[in-house]
């Protein structure tokens, strides 16, 4: 963003500098004055984007070397993929209800999740050869169209970070742009997110967002769509798809369901994986005897 801004008044002060030096020579005093002016405003605004956009780098460089330690320092030995998931799943996993009004995601989040990582991890690591996957028991019906319990002045229209389940429709237009959809069905950015509401309270329900990209990048777009204080129940991980159950009591308020889900494919690509579909739906999960065992 700050790039973009920078690199506009870049253009404007290499406009300016020309016709400045054009006025300066017909002695046009008010053309002079104008144009000194507009270069002034121009290279300020070359400067400041400038310097925003560098400490703006900075930042995500420091963010991604920080994250890179963090995943070495907890598996020195390499770890396979499906393991990266996992522990990149807790690290993105929101804070619980007692700090619902921190957006960001707190470290005591990682050590509550630490004491189920052993069985995470051996659950994950069965998941590539066997063939039992978790049995989804995802709800896409629309919940009884009663008045919420948490209708009140304390309950915000928006409950995630950028957009998503629970939000009112309003504030999904704020965050997405134009609604191509309906009241009931909405879709934004040319269909790429869609988004079904809840008639009483026009708060959505289900999300289903186009996503492609890594892993990472699927857990952290999940964290931003789901209410803040949502806590993680649990998580299934099979061949090609990652699901992650939670709780939310706002959630709950806001559409008298407070259990969901949110859900992605995983595809193999050389030795990455490939992230894509994200699904958010009310609901929950359960696996098979086999695949727990």
């Amino acid at each position: 963003m700050w790039g973009i801004i920078a690199i506009l008044g870049l253009i404007l002060f290499l406009i300016c500098i020309p016709s400045f030096v054009y006025a300066l020579k017909r002695k046009k005093k008010g053309g002079i004055a104008v144009y000194a002016i507009m270069a002034g405003i121009s290279y300020c605004i070359l400067l400041f984007g400038g310097l925003e956009a560098i400490s703006e780098y900075q930042a995500a460089k420091a963010e991604e070397t920080k994250i890179a330690a963090v995943v070495a320092e907890e598996d020195p030995g390499g770890a396979s993929a499906d393991d990266m998931v996992v522990k990149v799943a807790e690290e993105a996993q929101p804070a619980d209800s007692a700090t619902a009004s921190d957006t960001a995601i707190p470290d005591e989040t990682a050590k509550q999740s630490a004491e189920k990582k052993a069985d995470l991890d051996a659950r994950t690591d069965e998941a590539g050869d066997n063939p039992n996957r978790p049995d989804e028991i995802i709800s896409d019906e629309i919940p009884d169209e009663v008045e919420p319990a948490g209708k009140g002045p304390s309950l915000p229209e928006q409950l995630t970070a950028s957009g998503g389940i629970g939000d009112t429709l309003s504030v999904l237009g704020e965050e997405y742009g134009y609604n191509a959809g309906d009241e009931n069905h909405a879709s934004f950015k040319r269909g790429a997110l869609t988004a079904d509401l809840h008639p009483p309270t026009k708060r959505a329900y289900q999300i289903e967002y186009g996503y492609v990209g890594d892993v990472g990048g699927a857990l952290n777009a999940i964290s931003d769509m789901i209410p803040a204080d949502s806590v993680q129940l649990d998580m299934g991980v099979g061949k090609d798809k990652v699901m992650i159950s939670y709780r939310s009591e706002m959630l709950s308020q806001a559409i008298q369901e407070g259990d969901f889900v949110a859900s992605f494919n995983v595809t193999k690509v050389g030795k990455d994986k490939l992230a894509s579909y994200i699904n958010i739906s009310l609901g929950s999960f359960t696996r098979t005897k086999e695949s727990v065992e």
